[in-house]
């Protein structure tokens, strides 16, 4: 019988209670450390202090708290006590609340609240409450998060493996990462985004240091790698991007640095090759999965190397399939849309397109296009929603950006569409420079572009800015006008 993740946290109190569990940076740039057996004290109390405050074993609770030990606190803490925690961004705005929740009203309204206050109440002695008592129960849903669905609008999805089979199989992929029980495991990505939350979760249940600076910036960066020699990451491709820029953060990361993982947002194609180059096509691996758990890939950086631009092959027992319009298979090297398929992963299949698609036997899909090759490497070529109609022929966007990020000048890229009078829409490109002082002109992008794709793909107009809007898991906010 799996164990449940409380009963990991127990064991791990007991059998290594002074290891580091989890260090955190506070506002004041100060870090605070906590060891296996103080974070499971912790917990425990808070778990106590919830149950006391009116909270019922199994019910729902709400979690908007920035990164930190209180987040992570709260988490564990609704687990114990067989809970599902259902965490937004701790800065949407009411009606960013409202959208995410969209069809959860009641179960939002009725989840007991974590803040600040009870986190900090949670702690103080209180004879009055009684002894905490762990029981072998877990909740069936691991939690709700914000997702795109397929159509890139947020709304709020529940992941239905249960705690301990979801961070079970994270810390397989882990592993299978570089990873190992005992890492010094650096957590920068936002807590309210799943590939964070689960890759710090699964790594504090597998007996790792995690080290969680305040914010992604080089000052807050530098002091965790210099004061705790990471051995373990997982990051996203902007994050790749702006250590790859710093050189000073570059040297310090890499002198420590065992293994790492990101995720499958485009990378710049000169960015993947400097951090292969540098710690080695064993040590850099890339995944593909969603919030939604319908499927994962994974490959190293030899991999890669051998098939540029791919996200890897099924992780194991995951399978992929690539069907047309119909739902039809089709075979490698055309594109369709991407379903998913795993024996270890349930999920909420959902009849609102909007949230996730159904195929046959089971397959799903978050609305991802792509293909595969003979030798069953996936490939991403855009999504459902990202595809913009020009003159009546459809551009995949990601396909775009993908040859515009080959441009030796520029560093991040989105496409968008522009209206016009005589095609409907057109292709508009914002870029970041290199060089902001030296950026691309439009004609120098277009060449660029000449021969890669086909004319009416090729971008009629460019912006250049300082950096890319993004939402609060990182991610690229398409949804603005040029």
């Amino acid at each position: 019988m799996q164990t449940t993740e409380s009963r990991r946290l127990m064991s791990l109190a007991r059998t290594t209670p002074d290891r580091p569990a989890l260090s955190v940076e506070n506002a004041a740039g100060d870090w605070v450390g906590y060891t296996a057996a103080e974070l499971y004290e912790r917990v425990t109390a808070t778990a106590a202090y919830a149950l006391a405050a009116g909270l019922e074993r199994g019910r729902h609770t709400l979690i908007a708290l920035p990164n930190g030990e209180g987040l992570v606190r709260a988490v564990l803490a609704s687990w114990m006590l067989g809970c599902t925690p259902i965490i937004i961004p701790p800065h949407a705005t009411d009606a960013e609340k409202q959208a995410l929740s969209k069809g959860l009203g009641e179960v939002v309204a009725e989840a007991f609240p974590w803040s600040e206050y009870r986190l900090v109440a949670a702690l103080e002695p209180d004879g009055s409450r009684p002894a905490f008592s762990l029981r072998g129960l877990e909740p069936s849903v691991t939690w709700y998060l914000p997702t795109g669905g397929t159509t890139g609008l947020p709304t709020l999805f529940p992941v239905s493996p249960r705690p301990s089979t979801a961070l079970t199989g994270a810390r397989r992929l882990m592993e299978n990462a570089g990873w190992s029980p005992g890492a010094v495991q650096l957590s920068i990505g936002p807590l309210t985004h799943a590939a964070p939350l689960m890759m710090c979760l699964a790594g504090i249940g597998g007996g790792s240091h995690v080290v969680m600076p305040r914010r992604l910036d080089p000052v807050s960066l530098k002091s965790a790698i210099e004061r705790f020699a990471p051995t373990w990451c997982q990051l996203t491709p902007h994050q790749m991007a702006l250590i790859d820029a710093n050189q000073s953060l570059w040297d310090a990361l890499c002198s420590s640095l065992t293994g790492m993982l990101h995720t499958s947002a485009p990378c710049p194609e000169g960015v993947k090759r400097r951090w292969i180059a540098r710690l080695g096509g064993k040590q850099v691996h890339e995944t593909y999965s969603s919030t939604q758990a319908v499927g994962t890939t994974i490959c190293d950086g030899d991999e890669w190397l051998a098939h540029p631009g791919t996200v890897g092959r099924p992780f194991l027992s995951n399978q992929v399939l690539i069907a047309d319009d119909e739902g039809r298979p089709l075979p490698p090297g055309e594109v369709g849309e991407v379903f998913m398929r795993s024996e270890w992963t349930e999920v909420f299949a959902s009849d609102d397109p909007q949230r996730l698609r159904s195929g046959s036997d089971d397959f799903l899909s978050v609305g991802d296009l792509g293909y595969t090759d003979s030798d069953g490497y996936l490939y991403l070529t855009g999504r459902l929603n990202d595809v913009i109609l020009v003159g009546g022929a459809n551009v995949s966007t990601r396909e775009v950006e993908s040859v515009l990020l080959t441009h030796p000048d520029i560093s991040e890229v989105v496409v968008v569409k522009r209206p016009d009078p005589l095609l409907g829409d057109v292709i508009h490109a914002v870029i970041v420079p290199s060089d902001l002082k030296n950026p691309p002109g439009i004609e120098g992008v277009r060449e660029h572009c000449r021969g890669k794709i086909s004319p009416y793909k090729i971008p009629l107009t460019v912006d250049v800015v300082e950096m890319l809007p993004r939402s609060h898991s990182e991610k690229v906010e398409r949804f603005f006008r040029p």
